[in-house]
């Protein structure tokens, strides 16, 4: 199949001359004005234009932009018989290829468009590949992320099996987070929010790595207990990091245990230094602690249990949040 090569000039001895050398092996569209040139691209297939720079109603630097706004594989020629070094380096700033100059030689002329059409179809090949290559990095991606993520899930399930509390209690944040999240009207995607969930679920996935021991103790941990427990941010925030979709909500469990007064752990950080996320489920977290019986103390009422976030508020907790979980907690 021929190649279509798009000419446009306003001199009709150029045209003709254009027309002369080119006609037996492409299939040439002659256009003496641009925005008729235009409106061809516009609806059929172009490998290469040759424009002159220089035409009475739109110069061929117009004309280059236009053609390489629809369709910026098409490979364009600059032709003209006032060429100046700015002039070159203007087209091929906006994506000409090559530059030709009047009075043309006829085997330049067959080479430079030669030329263009090999540049077109290396092109359309390069996209083709890449494309193809983003398809199989997607579904690498998708198979990756599933079987990290089922991973992750048995982990979890790991977790449980040392501390049966871990699990009732990640769902019961998870429920009371998302009561914060609507009641804060967050500009979030469905999708994030679903996310925003399923990480809530994981805030404490850090435990696996902490003694069973230390979990199950029925009184108050010592000192090097309390340092070791310390730990599970990190090392969950850890396991969860090579899941590339978690990652704008893996914060969250970093530093779900930092207070607002710049007192909590790992970090220390404070106020707006901890992200909205973990200021939400630093309050989520504590209210349904607070809520559930545990082997050393059973569960507080709901009125003393939200009286504890209002007196947390400014201090452990973000004022804001506890603010709408006072209106939201209440049964």
């Amino acid at each position: 199949m021929k190649e279509n090569i798009l000419v446009v000039d306003d001199e009709l001895g150029v045209r003709e001359s254009f027309r002369m050398i080119l006609k037996d092996k492409y299939n040439l569209f002659i256009y003496s004005d641009g925005k008729d040139a235009l409106e061809f691209v516009k609806k059929h297939r172009v490998d290469v234009a040759l424009l002159d720079i220089r035409m009475p109603k739109m110069n061929g630097i117009d004309v280059l932009k236009k053609i390489k706004g629809i369709n910026p594989d098409i490979q364009v020629l600059m032709v003209t018989g006032h060429a100046t070094l700015d002039t070159a380096v203007e087209a091929m700033r906006f994506g000409a290829f090559d530059y030709i100059y009047k009075p043309f030689d006829k085997d330049k002329l067959e080479d430079l468009v030669r030329n263009g059409v090999k540049r077109r179809k290396q092109r359309i090949k390069e996209k083709k590949e890449l494309k193809h290559l983003e398809i199989v990095k997607k579904d690498l991606d998708e198979r990756l992320q599933k079987a990290y993520s089922s991973t992750v899930e048995s982990l979890m399930a790991a977790v449980t099996a040392k501390d049966t509390y871990t699990s009732s209690h990640s769902e019961g944040v998870a429920e009371y987070a998302m009561l914060l999240l609507e009641g804060l009207n967050l500009d979030l995607s469905s999708e994030d929010k679903e996310i925003f969930r399923y990480v809530c679920t994981l805030h404490d996935i850090g435990k696996i790595g902490i003694s069973e021991r230390i979990l199950r103790k029925k009184g108050k941990l010592n000192k090097e207990e309390w340092k070791e427990i310390k730990k599970h941010p990190e090392i969950g925030a850890s396991i969860l990091q090579p899941i590339e979709f978690l990652e704008k909500f893996i914060p969250m469990v970093l530093y779900h245990h930092e207070r607002f007064n710049g007192k909590g752990y790992p970090e220390g950080k404070e106020n707006g230094e901890i992200p909205s996320w973990a200021r939400i489920l630093a309050v989520a977290d504590a209210y349904h602690a607070m809520r559930s019986d545990r082997p050393y103390r059973p569960g507080m009422g709901e009125k003393k249990a939200l009286e504890q976030l209002k007196a947390g508020a400014g201090s452990q907790f973000d004022p804001e949040v506890v603010k709408v979980a006072l209106k939201l907690f209440k049964t």
